[in-house]
């Protein structure tokens, strides 16, 4: 049986108590997890695993052939012990937040300037995002950063839905990216909703609303290439 993946549904859990599957040198498996295991730009969760209440640091997952979620650390445990996984939620927060920002600065992108994603980054201090366009200015740029902020100082609930691979087809206004379509997990593509504002295809993890994000500025724009224009954005 594969690691039931507890953000997916539940981005706000960081805490969970399930069993251990396997164990190998340096790292185990569990039933549930509530790490998110990274993709799209944003990186994996960190946090604990608590045994007898002693904390030993997870720094790394990852997910084998079998779909288990394999948590990398030095304590030793067994097959079919009970352990607490802690995520740090601190930094789950910030980079939920960032990555929420970055819904609504790609969606008036594309909407006001034909501009589709080619790459994405967060981190705990700045997110960067790429786009396909062949210019910036700072007429655009402040217009950008003025419609974001409208919509981040809003009350938008974020809300969750899957799709069919069949069904996700035939929505190419989920899509902000051209030449990659976002993965797949188990036949269904996770749909991000930002009510009364937009919804796309999105495995990550969010804010609640746009007004748990709040404003974020846009502080440095860097030429990429002829048609690929990188912005730097942080919390105001």
């Amino acid at each position: 049986m594969s690691t039931q993946r507890v953000y997916l549904h539940t981005p706000k859990q960081t805490h969970v108590v399930t069993q251990v599957v396997a164990v190998r040198s340096g790292g185990f498996a569990v039933s549930a997890s509530p790490f998110f295991v990274g993709g799209g730009g944003q990186p994996m969760d960190t946090g604990v695993v608590s045994v007898d209440g002693v904390n030993h640091r997870i720094e790394h997952v990852e997910v084998d052939a079998d779909d288990h979620i394999w948590h990398l650390s030095d304590v030793s445990l067994r097959t079919g012990q009970s352990v607490d996984l802690v995520v740090d939620r601190q930094r789950r927060q910030t980079l939920s937040r960032y990555h929420t920002a970055l819904h609504v600065l790609n969606t008036l992108a594309l909407t006001h300037y034909d501009a589709w994603i080619t790459g994405a980054q967060m981190t705990e201090e700045y997110a960067r995002i790429d786009f396909a366009i062949a210019w910036l200015d700072p007429i655009m740029l402040a217009d950008l950063e003025a419609r974001m902020n409208a919509v981040l100082t809003a009350y938008h609930p974020v809300q969750y839905r899957s799709l069919t691979v069949a069904e996700f087809a035939q929505r190419p206004d989920l899509l902000r990216t051209k030449n990659v379509q976002p993965p797949a997990y188990r036949g269904q593509v996770r749909v991000v909703e930002i009510e009364g504002f937009d919804a796309q295809a999105c495995g990550g993890t969010h804010a609640e609303s746009t007004h748990e994000v709040g404003p974020c500025r846009i502080y440095k724009s860097e030429n990429k290439g002829k048609q690929n224009k990188r912005l730097y954005i942080c919390f105001a």
